[in-house]
């Protein structure tokens, strides 16, 4: 089996950079131009001999678009996976043979964790190099968290539907949106605990968010701020390895 499951990684592997990989390097590029077109940033923004304002606006426009990397590469790090061969019926194919579903499927989403994670250290280099000085090690410990935190979100989805991409971007577009509106009430001194609370329902993609900044800067994060993150995630991975080693495949 071990056998088997090797051969399946060179594909799988493959398959991740040819597509989702590809595909997360393609919206992550529209999102860093609209980021550039709202800021009125042109090429001569990223001129670090600029001064102090310079450097502060080449930091915060890795911080913005090393977020929607990690966000981007954590919603599609499960497509293509469980709910799409179940529809198409390629599990009969695949485990006619001797692997198992939950190992092919949990070996899918970990070379695609890998495969996230090897773009973004190599992005983050060339940043690193050719424009601002960031923090390789905290973008990608920050790649790795989205995808536990998201991408575990996204493989629980994914066994149970095909619709699970749209369905993870509605959760955490959920979250952001009551968190901006749970801030706005405390600002006023207005603190809604049950708003408050509401958040714990949600994805945590505001605490990520939150945290974009201080990793891509190498800044030592308070664990107490990773708890939540880390939490979800491994709750949403243990579901989703319990679901598919008890829901029933092929033929």
């Amino acid at each position: 089996m071990r056998s088997r499951a090797g051969a399946y990684a060179g594909v799988q592997f493959g398959d991740y950079f040819a597509g989702r990989g590809l595909l997360t390097l393609l919206l992550t590029g529209l999102a860093a131009w609209g980021y550039a077109a709202l800021n009125g940033l042109t090429v001569f923004a990223f001129d670090a001999s600029t001064g102090v304002a310079g450097r502060e606006q080449l930091q915060r426009a890795f911080d913005v678009v090393m977020a929607a990397f990690a966000f981007i590469a954590a919603v599609l790090s499960a497509q293509s996976l469980v709910a799409r061969h179940r529809r198409r019926a390629y599990d009969r194919v695949l485990f006619s043979r001797a692997i198992t579903p939950l190992r092919y499927y949990t070996q899918g989403f970990a070379l695609a964790g890998l495969g996230s994670l090897l773009l973004g250290i190599a992005a983050a280099e060339v940043y690193a190099v050719g424009v601002h000085p960031v923090s390789v090690i905290g973008a990608a410990a920050f790649v790795a968290l989205a995808w536990l935190t998201i991408g575990s979100l996204a493989f629980l989805l994914s066994a149970l539907t095909v619709f699970h991409t749209p369905l993870v971007v509605v959760l955490v577009g959920a979250d952001l949106a009551l968190d901006r509106y749970a801030t706005t009430l405390r600002v006023a001194g207005q603190g809604n605990p049950i708003v408050d609370g509401a958040q714990y329902l949600l994805p945590p993609g505001h605490a990520l968010v939150n945290l974009a900044g201080p990793f891509a800067r190498g800044i030592i994060v308070d664990p107490n701020a990773l708890l939540w993150p880390v939490t979800f995630g491994v709750i949403c991975l243990i579901a989703a390895l319990l679901l598919l080693r008890r829901r029933p495949f092929g033929p």
